[in-house]
């Protein structure tokens, strides 16, 4: 199965009253593990890639190892979620990057460190929920 997006994926549990597991990976070994398990349940997963992730093995190593395992387990509905974005440019990296879903984290300011304001939570949301959109 094509990858989906969290939409897709978060409807048809909703629909049909399961829940979904979301999981952060790094490397090959964890998302053939995850994928392992879940098809040994029959079951769709969220694979997530943190910036810290991101940052260790890159969003193109990243990328193709979620669309890898896509291809290995056609059976798996996949989401490629970008787990707390700090930036609208880490979710427009990671959408540029075939992601199929991006969460802005507004509630602080790019450096992760300070404080956001309520409108600037707002609009950097905006802005990235936008372009995703777009895509």
């Amino acid at each position: 199965m094509a990858l989906i997006t969290l939409r897709q994926l978060l409807d048809h549990a909703a629909e049909n009253s399961y829940a979904v597991p979301a999981f952060n990976i790094n490397n090959m070994e964890q998302g053939l593990s995850i994928l392992k398990a879940a098809q040994s349940v029959d079951a769709p997963v969220i694979i997530q890639a943190s910036r810290g992730a991101r940052t260790y093995a890159g969003d193109i190593m990243l990328s193709h190892m979620v669309k890898a395992l896509s291809e290995m387990y056609p059976s798996i509905p996949i989401c490629m979620h970008q787990d707390h974005g700090n930036s609208e440019a880490t979710c427009l990296s990671a959408i540029r990057h075939g992601f199929t879903s991006v969460m802005m984290d507004g509630s602080l300011e790019s450096d992760m460190k300070t404080p956001a304001s309520y409108e600037y939570n707002i609009d950097i949301t905006a802005k990235v929920t936008f372009s995703a959109h777009a895509v």
